[in-house]
């Protein structure tokens, strides 16, 4: 009973983060009465997308560790399902076992050596250990190197994952279940601490606690997250290559990141959301204005979010939460 009172109690103090899950729940009925099949597959972009931004929020916002590594562990989770289904493994089941394993392990040997490091010297190592595994991927030929290889979509038995709205669903359940685990964590004890370390580590330790555990521990979680969003992000698009765990891949993270709302549990779904429908839009309004220009869709999106950045403190989210104050 205490644990159902602590979830609904989360669930109303987070009603932005689960009203916008309560909308990618209904999204289907609505494409499929417009007959907008391919929303279906940006929202599962989206979603993806913002569950990987979740994961790394979670060390950048509440424990304020720059990495530029962490799309190193989406792909990881991708090649988790591209490896085994090279090898004859095809249950989803697994692939999702495996990428949270294998994330976990390099999430805790990672953190272990750069979390000993802060500033500069932690960015650099996280972004180090990122292109060596880019480079890596990118030799082995087998797997398809630099080209990458195609998959099949994973078996989740007993789902049938070859219908599309299956797929969908099976990844809003999982963005739910990281919503849900990131609520508690953020909530609890470990993330009230991760939060002062974030604000004054010295004092933490003053207290007789030992930050690196708390650190390490966060950047474990951290890590599976993505090697989830991975698993999934594999199985959506039945392909992967080297280019997915790419050190820009983290920075467009940390945008949606920081579009959204750093430190905040809504904020990187939102931002996502943002990211991918000024993604969609941008070019279509820059070839009806000029063709030419369409595919420098960022000249526009860059001054979009250094406004944001300057003038609306928070992001995306920190704009809600004051339009709501002010509603009062």
């Amino acid at each position: 009973m205490d644990v159902l009172r602590i979830l609904l109690d989360g669930i109303g103090r987070n009603r932005i983060l689960f009203g916008l899950l309560a909308i990618f729940a209904l999204f289907p009925i609505y494409t499929g009465m417009a007959d907008l099949p391919f929303w279906n597959d940006l929202a599962m972009r989206i979603m993806l997308l913002g569950m990987a931004a979740m994961g790394l929020n979670l060390v950048l916002g509440y424990g304020g560790m720059v990495s530029f590594g962490h799309a190193a562990f989406v792909g990881i989770g991708a090649y988790c399902v591209g490896i085994s289904q090279y090898y004859g493994l095809f249950n989803g089941w697994v692939h999702v076992l495996m990428a949270l394993g294998t994330c976990g392990f390099l999430g805790l040997v990672i953190g272990f050596l750069a979390l000993r490091t802060s500033g500069i010297y932690f960015i650099m190592i996280t972004l180090a250990f990122a292109q060596m595994l880019f480079f890596l991927f990118v030799s082995l030929e087998q797997f398809g190197g630099d080209d990458g290889m195609s998959i099949d979509r994973a078996e989740f038995m007993p789902i049938d994952l070859w219908d599309p709205l299956r797929l969908y669903y099976l990844i809003w359940t999982s963005l739910t279940l990281v919503s849900i685990l990131l609520m508690f964590v953020v909530g609890s004890r470990f993330g009230v601490v991760l939060r002062a370390i974030k604000d004054n580590e010295s004092r933490v330790e003053a207290m007789g606690l030992a930050p690196l555990q708390f650190k390490i521990t966060g950047y474990l979680i951290s890590a599976m997250i993505c090697g989830l969003a991975g698993a999934l992000f594999a199985s959506w698009q039945e392909y992967v290559s080297p280019d997915i765990m790419h050190w820009t891949r983290s920075g467009e993270l940390m945008i949606i990141i920081i579009l959204g709302g750093l430190g905040t549990l809504a904020g990187p779904l939102i931002g996502a959301v943002a990211f991918l429908l000024l993604e969609e839009t941008l070019p279509e309004l820059l070839h009806a204005i000029a063709p030419n220009y369409a595919e420098n869709w960022m000249i526009i999106f860059g001054p979009i979010l250094v406004a944001i950045v300057l003038f609306a403190r928070g992001g995306l989210m920190g704009l809600l939460q004051r339009f709501n104050r002010g509603k009062r």
